[in-house]
């Protein structure tokens, strides 16, 4: 791998003046309304705005954008340097500058399509060879052949892991049900609440559950928590000590962690340290979703992904659904000051999918520092990413969205069929039309006499289509996301691969954490010690708590 990048001046002059080009058009776009831009030249229009990548088609002709915008969107696209970040990413440049490392979650799709690993042969090899592993272990429990500690088959599998160790497993189990093992359930575990554990071990039989446990570092606490209390249920529950690791799976950096926690060697996975959490759904940490799946289908989403790096590498910017995402976000984040953006998946198999981009967006973006820490970012960047699947969340939320005061950006995600069932073409029917309506009533609006049954519209839609949910297309579609988040980044300046604020709580917990655990025995003079350090407001918490715990 080489070194850095030559860092881009994030506040030079060519810069500043496509940003300055860039506000410029959007003040001359700020009274036009999506409707009268439709009309005005739609052939044009949805020529232009329309991307067909990797077997999806984004449809942005809702946005509110003139077609004479678009020229300003790829000055600026070019002055951010946004195609030679996206080249050096895939390079193996150490485009995480602050942590020194590169992001080569791209390199995790299998074949390297476009992706040059030649330049680095050991990382074609190491994830040959993990997807080579991934897939013995995955097709031994798929196939029975893996047995637990009795002898009995595995019929549960826990992922136990947080952030993106859960958030992007979990969304595929979900998204691919379809083409899941009949025999196996698969589970996640992330909250460290004792609920959660309780709510998921009700079901389930020490002498037939299978355990994975991801964590890169082996030290997040969340997680650390959850494994000591699955390895004291195992043992509760009639598993021997010298039985455990027919139970365990492992997938961390820190192997020997992980070994001295009861991991097996054959049994430990790597999650290598140029990849990001939020970026590693492709690796080991998809390990859930093989065994769910099977090694065949995780290759074919593997594949979906890969075939969006290949249009992503070779697609002009104005015709390059991951740049033009991310340039039509970054237009409503100055054109919508007080907006978020909503993403609603008309399908209930992507139900999580707003919770993976929660994490892959305002983790990788929500930074208000520049990339090469010369100063604050001057520029509004992150919004709050949010949504639900339709229809419910039109039941709730949509009040909002069509009538509140606020404008919000909206993205439309739709399957053209969702279910081949001879019975279900009516409610897939129903489902494509309210998809179809509601993008419809948030771009166009409805105007009438009546004020309070006015919908102003003017409110900027995406519609993503999707032919059907299979292991391709929703690798495709996570792989768009991840490379919009990418380009975001560029644009605002920031480093979209590190995440040092989700660090200071965590260390606060620690402290914390201490203080209530010596409120269970305090000193002999009977009151409980203080942390050092704190404001007035927390330390009278954690009096009134650790007065509560030593009763």
């Amino acid at each position: 791998m080489t070194r850095p990048p030559t860092l881009p001046d994030l506040r030079s002059d060519a810069i500043e003046t496509a940003w300055r080009q860039f506000d410029q058009a959007i003040e001359a776009a700020r009274g036009l309304s999506i409707d009268a831009l439709l009309q005005a030249s739609p052939e044009e229009r949805l020529r232009r705005l329309l991307i067909d990548a990797a077997g999806l088609r984004l449809d942005l002709s809702r946005q509110r954008v003139p077609l004479a915008a678009l020229e300003a969107m790829e000055r600026l696209a070019q002055a951010c340097a946004i195609p030679r970040w996206r080249d050096a990413m895939f390079a193996g440049d150490f485009v995480n500058a602050s942590e020194g490392r590169p992001a080569l979650h791209g390199a995790l799709r299998a074949d390297a399509g476009g992706i040059s690993a030649a330049s680095e042969p050991r990382i074609g090899r190491e994830v040959a060879q993990t997807l080579d592993a991934m897939t013995r272990v995955a097709e031994a429990v798929r196939s029975g052949q893996w047995r637990g500690a009795t002898g009995r088959p595995i019929s549960d599998v826990v992922n136990v892991g947080i952030g993106g160790s859960q958030l992007g497993p979990q969304l595929a189990c979900e998204a691919l049900a379809d083409f899941a093992h009949r025999r196996l359930r698969i589970h996640f575990l992330g909250n460290v609440d004792p609920a959660a554990w309780r709510r998921i071990a009700e079901g389930l039989n020490p002498a037939t559950t299978l355990f994975v446990i991801a964590s890169k570092s082996w030290r997040t606490p969340e997680t650390a928590r959850n494994a000591e209390a699955i390895r004291h249920w195992l043992l509760a529950g009639g598993i021997a000590e010298e039985s455990l690791s027919q139970h365990l799976l492992g997938v961390s950096s820190n192997h020997e962690a992980a070994r001295r926690f009861g991991i097996a060697d054959e049994h430990l996975f790597s999650c290598p340290e140029w990849v990001g959490g939020r970026y590693s759904l492709w690796g080991a940490i998809g390990l859930p979703v093989m065994i769910s799946i099977g090694a065949s289908a995780f290759r074919q989403m593997l594949a979906g992904a890969q075939q969006m790096d290949r249009h992503f590498l070779t697609a002009p910017a104005l015709s390059n659904a991951p740049m033009m995402l991310a340039l039509a976000s970054a237009w409503n984040a100055r054109l919508l000051p007080r907006g978020s953006e909503a993403v609603i998946a008309y399908s209930d198999r992507l139900r999580r999918f707003a919770a993976h981009l929660q994490q892959l967006q305002m983790e990788s973006n929500g930074k208000s520092v520049l990339a090469d820490g010369s100063g604050p970012a001057s520029r509004a960047a992150m919004p709050v990413i949010w949504g639900e699947p339709g229809t419910e969340s039109q039941h709730s939320f949509f009040q909002a969205l069509h009538q509140g005061p606020s404008d919000h950006a909206i993205d439309v995600i739709l399957i053209d069929r969702e279910s081949e069932a001879p019975d279900a073409w009516a409610r897939d029917r129903a489902l494509l039309a309210n998809a179809l309506a509601q993008s419809r009533a948030l771009a166009i609006g409805h105007q009438v006499a009546d004020r309070s049954r006015c919908h102003p519209g003017n409110r900027p839609v995406t519609l993503i289509h999707l032919e059907r949910l299979n292991p391709a297309s929703f690798g495709a579609l996570v792989a768009l996301y991840e490379h919009k988040t990418a380009c975001l980044g560029w644009l605002w300046g920031l480093n979209p691969f590190d995440q040092w604020g989700v660090e200071l709580g965590k260390r606060m917990a620690e402290q914390f954490e201490a203080a209530l655990s010596a409120a269970d025995a305090p000193p002999s003079g009977g009151s409980s010690p203080h942390a050092e350090g704190l404001d007035p407001a927390s330390q009278a918490s954690l009096t009134r708590l650790q007065a509560r715990i030593a009763r």
